[in-house]
Parts: C-alpha cells; structure tokens; sequence
C-alpha cells in the first residue's frame, strides 16, 4: 500500500469514527465484556473500513439507527458486524465496484450468457440492488422483461435522435447515455478489462 492509499484509507476511517462510532461511544455504546481491547479495536476498524462507502449524509442516519440497537440487558454492547452492515445497506448500496468477488459472477459463463441475451446491464443491476445473482425463476423474468422494456426504450429514443436530431425529452438523452454506457463497462467486465 503506498503511502497515499494509507493517508486515504485513515481519512475514511477517521471520518467514520467522527460520524458514527464517536457519536454511538459518547450515547453509551461499549464493548462486550467477553472481548478484548484488542479484538474491539479489529471490530471497530472492520467496522470503519466496511460503512466507509457511505455519504456522510448515510453515516449520520445510520448512527440514528443503531442507536436504538444496542444488545445485551442494558442494550449497551455494540451490535454484531452483520446487524450494522445490513442496516448500512438499508440506508446506501455498497457499489459493486468496491465487491469484486461479486464482480467475477460477470467473468464467468453467467456474463456472456447475459451479454448474448441482451440483459447485461440488467443483471448488473439486480446484483447492485440485491448483491446476489438472479437465480431463481421469478427473478430471472423480471431481470428478462427489464431488458426488453430497456431495450425497447433505448432503440426508441436512438430513433428520435436520428429523426429529430435530438431526443424529444432531455431525461431520455441523459438515461440512453447512462445505459450506453453501463452496457460498454459490464460488457468489459464480461471480457475482463474493467476493474
């Protein structure tokens, strides 16, 4: 690690113990009694590496959150890593681009499948959403029929622009070069040339 990405890994860390774990420490949050100083600080700085994604705006409401979520008798011990991620989630989305093992879902037989279907932006999609494949049944239609509304969408506003010279609203200009573009880095994803 060189020495900016350790600057840039404390400054996220320092501002997640500035909006959070200060804040959570000073309403009465402690560490278990079973745990170690040691084994706290692991838990805290995990903890500070795993929510540093989010806005500070997200930070502060998930400190509202886990206010109320302490555990033990007195509801004063910090709550378990997967409670804490999985409210962060409920107030931001990890991007997938900071979850590669995820990302290699796309590098497998499972990405040019999509990309030959024409549901490649679209699974990305369900996986941003949902941090799993679409797997069953009912999630690969709706991810199928996504594609084909998108798609149909995206062949519709190409056509006012040849026609018109232009899309005939601003917002459908700005979602085709939004999904153009998707589409080109999943499709490196899939190819193994996007990070």
């Amino acid at each position: 690690m060189t020495g900016s990405e350790t600057m840039t890994a404390e400054s996220k860390r320092a501002r997640v113990r500035r909006l959070l774990i200060e804040p959570l420490i000073a309403d009465g949050f402690r560490k278990r009694q079973k745990d170690g100083d040691e084994a706290h600080q692991h838990f805290l700085d995990r903890l500070a590496d795993s929510v540093a994604y989010m806005s500070d705006d997200g930070l502060r409401g998930l400190r509202r959150c886990l206010s109320t979520k302490g555990e033990g008798s007195a509801r004063h011990f910090w709550p378990c890593f997967a409670t804490i991620i999985g409210h962060a989630e409920a107030f931001e989305k990890r991007p997938l681009a900071e979850l590669p093992e995820l990302l290699r879902w796309f590098a497998s037989k499972a990405g040019p499948a999509a990309l030959e279907a024409g549901r490649h932006v679209e699974e990305y999609e369900f996986w941003k959403k949902f941090k799993r494949p679409p797997t069953h049944p009912e999630d690969q239609h709706k991810v199928a029929e996504k594609a084909a509304q998108w798609q149909s969408k995206a062949q519709r506003v190409r056509e006012e622009i040849q026609r018109l010279g232009k899309a005939r609203w601003p917002q459908d200009r700005q979602w085709l070069d939004w999904y153009e573009a998707q589409g080109e880095y999943v499709r490196e994803l899939i190819e193994g040339k996007a990070e």
